[in-house]
């Protein structure tokens, strides 16, 4: 019931926040959020399938990282808390607040409605990655704050973050070479034309043997090397699902219509074409596709908004008839979401902190 509580305070906040506020309530409002959102996260008990997992990682900090299988800045992390006799929760709930606090930042920032992007991210990504796979919860709220570095031709601060980012999840990598890409303004016919082949292979069902071809001649060191044998051991086909692909269409549309020089947009829609394209390349390795697309399809969360903004075209009546769409829409993606983790075992229902 908690889950759905939340969703019903978000879609206030949505219509809330889409008014004019003083700069007073903003703060307000914000520090609230993150105050109710960090709590709600930071203070969950096991009732996720990852927490075991933590756990153990935690109460065998003083083990050699590699023998952990986990990234050495996470394992510092462990280790120093330990060390401090701060128990296991007080790592949980660090993580919350810079996972959380990051990605409530970012959305402050530069939403046009912080509120609905709250929203459509706590529907879609928010139990995936500040609930279960927290360490890259929190390498994705890195990626976020870096974002401002790439339109702003800034190399060296961009490229320090996702060293940072990988010493918690080495997935981070991946996204350096992105720098060189993710502000080139694309044409719109090279965007669609993009989308379009990458719906071909995913209504078709098309293998993309990329990952082991590369493999064949580099090999991958370390811990990456056991995370890419897991990876590589699934024989599952993963879909970018319609959704994706109608709003990747969509997301184009916006950006040569709405505001075609603005960097940010630019940017995201490039990230979210990115994950189209990302998540159909990596479509042999199910569990390594689904992890890298989430790093590019968040945006939607900001793009949806600015969706809405053109289409209402200043008006407030449809705007308001468009949210109802989007709580519609998002409110039933929640509900599925939990339902599909529920279904992995004694999961999410009921909610409970760790004191219980």
């Amino acid at each position: 019931m908690v889950y759905y509580i939340l969703f019903v305070f978000l879609m206030l906040l949505s219509i809330l926040t889409q008014v004019r506020l003083s700069k007073e309530l903003k703060l307000l409002i914000f520090i609230l959020v993150n105050l109710i959102l960090i709590s709600f996260v930071g203070l969950r008990g096991d009732i996720e399938p990852d927490y075991e997992n933590y756990l153990d990682i935690y109460n065998f900090s003083k083990s050699n990282p590699s023998s952990l299988g986990i990234e050495f800045g996470y394992y510092w992390i462990n280790n120093i808390f330990k060390t401090l006799g701060i128990p296991f929760q007080g790592i949980v709930f660090f993580m919350a607040a810079v996972s959380v606090g990051l990605k409530t930042y970012f959305f402050n920032k530069y939403s046009p409605n912080f509120g609905l992007s709250l929203l459509i991210y706590f529907t879609s990504l928010f139990f995936l990655f500040d609930f279960i796979a927290i360490r890259q919860g929190i390498t994705l709220s890195i990626f976020m704050v870096s974002i401002p570095f790439i339109y702003q031709r800034k190399f060296l601060p961009f490229l320090l973050l996702m060293l940072i980012a990988a010493q918690i999840h080495v997935t981070a990598l991946i996204l350096i070479p992105g720098y060189f890409l993710f502000n080139i303004k694309f044409s719109q016919k090279i965007l669609l034309a993009l989308v379009a082949v990458c719906s071909v292979i995913n209504v078709f069902k098309i293998t993309v043997p990329l990952v082991e071809m590369a493999l064949t001649v580099v090999s991958v060191p370390g811990v990456s090397a056991d995370k890419v044998a897991v990876y590589l051991a699934e024989k599952e086909y993963a879909f970018v699902s319609v959704k994706q692909i109608l709003l990747g269409f969509i997301f184009i549309f916006l950006k040569f219509r709405y505001k075609p020089k603005d960097e940010m947009i630019n940017l995201l829609v490039n990230l979210f074409v990115f994950g189209i394209l990302l998540g159909t390349v990596l479509n042999g390795l199910p569990q390594l596709a689904y992890r890298m697309k989430w790093y590019f399809f968040w945006t939607e969360s900001i793009l949806l908004v600015h969706v809405i903004d053109y289409l209402s075209k200043g008006s407030l009546k449809t705007t308001y008839l468009l949210y109802v769409v989007i709580f519609g829409v998002y409110g039933y993606s929640l509900y599925s979401l939990l339902a599909e983790v529920a279904g992995r075992g004694d999961y999410i229902f009921p909610y409970k902190i760790f004191l219980q």
